[in-house]
């Protein structure tokens, strides 16, 4: 028999569930080790790969997954050779992006059905079922800036990649209303919960009333007290503690001979792998030019060197996968080493908790912010704030928000997967009432 489930496509990874008979969520295999965790990365092992220029080979694949790798297996094979082929990490982070042309957008709904078909072939090999109907996770704002018309535009194109990978029925909830909905089947007391969501793209917000006689109401609109959304996730605390203590290793702040500085926005732009135009820009001609120019004339040519052989090796994400483990290193560790033997060999720089925090501090700003819009809306004291998502873990983010919310006590979610089964149980209340 045919089977819904819940479909978190995340900006990291992505997870699917389904509710099984006896009211638990199983959540399904996605990866060879068995994890349900598959990181949303896709790998096209052509040398002339260019999204566009090839996009019917990508068509093709999307239809059979052919030639393509996702996962940890399109991680390695990226890093193994960063030349080799075409790599797409979190396209979810541009689906909601302001100015798309209609030729844009469908590149990305390829990309993205690619994805989503592999994660249901998977799916239901593991269920031994097909899987028709899901109820697809979303941000509160895809993107943050651009109102209404840009949430649609991303929603839209979910819609189309998911019916492209072969489901025939979808629906989506917001991301932070799922995990109060996993938080709410394991609850025997009514709540005032505040769900604080930090992705790997997105920060969202939920004030919701949950309780045992709410579970299977299928209109929750009375219930939901306030929300708010910010396009700044995982991915940003990870540019910044790139920025502060990676690139100064490959010239950020360094000047020419002529005493000029050398402009951040080579830098910047070298960081922001969540942002189409500026690795645009990055990977240009025109930037290997002045890069070489800088290389001639800079204080410190070695330096900036570096910076030459991460373009010329297109290897932002790989340096941005660097800062993000320090980052997930010291949520347990004081100081931590990172390598970056990939441009120079023995070249490594030390990363410490006051870099991270420094590095992090406008993100926290904003994030303090959400949350008190949030709270305002409501109007009410939360009794529990419900953390879910992998940033939510890092101490720096606890320790901020236990000071904006002063006294008010914390629970932690199955940070990775707390969103997953909640769409898992919204979608059986939806499709099978």
């Amino acid at each position: 028999m045919p089977r819904c489930a819940g479909f978190d496509y995340g900006t990291s990874n992505c997870a699917i569930g389904v509710l099984e008979s006896g009211g638990q969520v199983r959540l399904l295999p996605l990866e060879a080790d068995g994890s349900p965790l598959i990181a949303s990365t896709l790998y096209a092992p052509r040398p002339d790969f260019e999204l566009g220029e090839d996009e019917d080979a990508l068509q093709a694949a999307a239809g059979s997954t052919g030639g393509l790798r996702f996962g940890q297996a399109a991680l390695d094979a990226y890093l193994r050779d960063p030349e080799e082929g075409y790599f797409i990490k979190s396209p979810k982070s541009f689906l909601g992006a302001p100015g798309l042309n209609q030729r844009v957008i469908d590149r990305f709904v390829t990309v993205v059905a690619a994805m989503m078909r592999n994660v249901r072939l998977r799916a239901e090999q593991a269920l031994g079922a097909p899987i028709e109907q899901v109820v697809i996770g979303r941000p509160v704002n895809f993107q943050g800036a651009g109102g209404e018309a840009e949430n649609q535009q991303a929603q839209s194109m979910l819609v189309a990649a998911a019916r492209e990978a072969g489901f025939s029925e979808v629906r989506f909830l917001f991301e932070p209303m799922a995990a109060a909905m996993e938080f709410e089947a394991r609850q025997n007391e009514d709540t005032n919960l505040l769900v604080v969501d930090i992705g790997g793209g997105t920060t969202d917000c939920s004030f919701v009333r949950v309780g045992p006689e709410r579970r299977q109401a299928l209109r929750r609109e009375g219930d939901v007290l306030g929300h708010a959304g910010e396009r700044l996730g995982g991915n940003d605390y990870d540019q910044g503690l790139a920025l502060r203590c990676l690139m100064p290793a490959l010239g950020l702040g360094d000047a020419l001979r002529s005493g000029l500085p050398i402009p951040n926005t080579y830098f910047v732009d070298a960081v922001s792998t969540n942002d189409v135009n500026a690795q645009a820009r990055f990977y240009s001609r025109d930037t290997a030019e002045r890069l070489g120019v800088f290389v001639r004339d800079a204080q410190a040519p070695q330096r900036i060197a570096r910076l030459a052989r991460l373009q010329a090796g297109r290897a932002t994400y790989r340096l941005l996968r660097s800062a993000e483990l320090a980052k997930i290193a010291l949520s347990d560790e004081d100081h931590v080493h990172v390598a970056l033997s990939f441009l120079e060999p023995e070249l490594g720089v030390e990363c410490g908790v006051d870099d991270l925090s420094e590095a992090s501090e406008r993100l926290l700003v904003h994030l303090a912010g959400l949350v008190e819009e949030v709270v305002r809306q409501a109007g009410l004291r939360p009794d529990v704030v419900y953390l879910t998502g992998g940033m939510a873990r890092s101490p720096i983010v606890r320790a901020h928000l236990a000071a904006v919310l002063d006294g008010v006590p914390m629970a932690d979610s199955d940070h990775f997967v707390s969103v997953t089964s909640g769409l898992a149980l919204w979608a059986e209340r939806m499709f099978r009432g």
